[in-house]
């Protein structure tokens, strides 16, 4: 793998960043030579994926956080003060799927949906606005998903809060153009990920649902967390110097249709 240099020296902090997605993010800018902090509400995967990255180019930090808890939230801006005195790059990856129709949806799974994958991504980027006012490269990058952009029978709640973080995206975007804050959004297709596989895994016939997920993307396949992760890279990165308010879809051709 190619390495492009466009976070050296950069500070970043990526939310739900012990599985999936976040995890690949947070190996990608190591890799790229920033300096990571993530957080996520487990504390055995967090330690794992830090007891890997040693070695790599830059360094890695892990902070037991609930994304969506303001105190917790307040007092982890607080530590990046303290320590690195700005923010660089803020990638919002904290989420969970909870599948059901609007019907079939209980009013708490509805609010821990939103709380979990909108909630974090409000107030993250709220508290996290004084930080990045003080870089001159300041990025945020939202995950979105495909489902946050077309209709999603069996997923009312999922899809309700992805589309609201990619119009969030877009406000914050408007909002925060003038202070040279970037703010964009990744709406990835199916991708391997540890909840996708475990949802499958819980499907009555495993091998008919991937299947099934699989015939609705052009490319024959789900993508892996790496190819999402390059994604947000470049969202990152001085290489989409010019880029706001964008929702990037990485869906193997899903939408196209």
């Amino acid at each position: 793998m190619t390495r492009s240099g466009n976070l050296d020296a950069s500070i970043a902090l990526v939310t739900g960043g012990t599985r999936g997605i976040g995890a690949a993010v947070v190996r990608r800018f190591v890799d790229e030579g920033a300096t990571v902090v993530f957080c996520g509400r487990n504390p055995a995967d967090g330690t794992s994926l830090l007891g890997e990255l040693g070695g790599r180019r830059g360094t890695a930090s892990f902070e037991v956080v609930d994304a969506a808890d303001e105190q917790q939230v307040t007092a982890l801006m607080a530590d990046l003060d303290r320590r690195f005195g700005r923010l660089d790059v803020l990638v919002n990856n904290a989420g969970i799927t909870l599948s059901g129709t609007a019907e079939a949806t209980s009013l708490a799974d509805w609010q821990e949906v939103l709380r979990v994958n909108l909630t974090s991504v409000f107030l993250v980027s709220k508290l996290a606005i004084p930080l990045l006012r003080r870089s001159d490269r300041a990025a945020i990058v939202n995950l979105g998903s495909t489902y946050g952009m077309i209709g999603a029978p069996g997923n009312a709640a999922y899809a309700a809060s992805k589309a609201a973080v990619v119009n969030l995206t877009k406000t914050m975007a408007l909002e925060l153009a003038a202070d040279g804050i970037r703010v964009n959004a990744l709406c990835p297709g199916a991708t391997a990920t540890p909840m996708n596989v475990e949802w499958l895994a819980a499907q009555p016939d495993p091998d008919a649902a991937l299947a099934d997920l699989v015939a609705v993307h052009p490319l024959g396949r789900m993508a892996r967390p790496e190819e999402q992760a390059a994604a947000v890279l470049y969202l990152a990165s001085p290489e989409s110097s010019y880029v706001t308010g964008h929702a990037l879809l990485v869906d193997g051709g899903r939408t196209a249709r």
